[in-house]
């Protein structure tokens, strides 16, 4: 089940929290044993086994202890005793998943869980991904609770949860933000949940007791990470900013960015303004306040999207959606196509010519921009 920490029954044995999102399994985690062991019970009513070891000896160790904690008597006789088991490498580490001996181990464990632990103790246990057709997740699924925050996200997945964290967290810092501040401070700050909160301490103390977030504090004192410093080159690039794309392409390669990686993050940008552009100009899609809204399609263009490496029907949704279609229309479709055009042939020269790559990038990005 997918439920909010305050809503996660406390009667069961085992429990399973996991997903990419480490601030919300770490915070979820947090909250529930805050529930299920009191402060004053902690030293000997909860057991923090931690499973991030890397080779096989190591795992059958710590799954072990596991084991043998659930058995154990809490508080010096028969009083509660919960579980906490950190990140199990059997999950994540390929070299431990495919002993014999870490399968065994970790099904004896899975069968303590389903056959019922001992009164008064309980498992817990944290991932950062969870295949949901393990059994691992099945177990626990179906003998206690899943807490599932997403695993192997695409990315307008991780953009529609940025967002739901940065709304989530403003009121209790508090600090207000308008729609287009969000939007530049997730530019900056990107989609890693542990980041954004800390972007977001660092800007409240900056803004102090005004309490209101601008556009200039943003730029001021959120720090960009290395994706959303190759988001300010696709974006002064996608609104025609010649100045700006030349000078973030020259940053770029002075960090050490490869010029090839440049290209196809260009050229995929130019793709998704024509896809765009031309669904607009054709009445298959309208540009409103929340995004992108895709009308019913021709069939074999539903199905060519469908199949594509990238369907920006999904890709292209919210405030992302809704900048690429306010992008867009500062394009002609002609203009795109051409552009795309200087850009393949970029990636073509990037790869063959003898010309330096800062002067191949600028000279064939700004043929592109017209």
């Amino acid at each position: 089940m997918k439920a909010n920490p305050k809503k996660i029954p406390l009667d069961k044995q085992a429990y399973l929290i996991c997903g990419e999102d480490e601030f919300r399994v770490e915070s979820t985690v947090r909250e529930l044993l805050d529930q299920l062991v009191p402060e004053a019970d902690r030293a000997f009513g909860l057991d923090v086994v931690d499973g991030r070891v890397e080779n096989v000896a190591d795992t059958l160790r710590v799954v072990q202890d596991v084991r043998g904690a659930l058995v154990s008597d809490g508080l010096f006789g028969g009083g509660a005793k919960t579980v906490w088991f950190k990140e199990p490498s059997f999950l994540s580490v390929k070299r431990v998943m495919g002993s014999e001996e870490v399968k065994n181990a970790a099904a004896a464990l899975l069968k303590q869980v389903k056959d019922g632990l001992p009164e008064g103790s309980r498992l817990v246990v944290t991932a950062s991904a969870v295949n949901r057709a393990q059994s691992f997740f099945k177990t626990f699924d179906a003998a206690g609770v899943v807490v599932d925050f997403g695993s192997n996200l695409k990315a307008a997945e991780r953009d529609v949860n940025a967002a739901m964290l940065l709304d989530e967290c403003l009121p209790k810092i508090p600090l207000k933000m308008g729609q287009a501040e969000k939007h530049a401070f997730l530019a900056r700050a990107g989609t890693d949940s542990l980041r954004i909160v800390s972007e977001l301490q660092k800007l409240a103390c900056y803004c102090g007791k005004r309490a209101v977030a601008t556009a200039e504090d943003i730029e001021t004192v959120v720090s960009r990470n290395s994706v959303s410093e190759v988001w300010a080159l696709t974006d002064a690039f996608s609104r025609r900013d010649k100045t700006e794309t030349v000078r973030q392409v020259r940053r770029q390669l002075d960090q050490g960015e490869n010029a090839i990686y440049l290209a196809q993050m260009l050229l995929g940008t130019v793709s998704d303004l024509l896809a765009v552009r031309d669904a607009l100009d054709r009445g298959w899609a309208a540009a409103g306040r929340d995004g992108v809204a895709w009308q019913a399609l021709p069939e074999e263009v539903a199905e060519g999207l469908s199949q594509g490496e990238k369907d920006v029907r999904k890709s292209l949704v919210g405030w992302r959606g809704k900048k690429v279609a306010d992008y867009a229309r500062q394009w002609k479709t002609r203009e795109l196509r051409l552009a795309r055009h200087h850009l393949v042939k970029l990636r073509e020269e990037l790869v063959s010519s003898q010309v330096p790559e800062d002067f191949l990038l600028a000279t064939r990005v700004l043929q592109a921009m017209g």
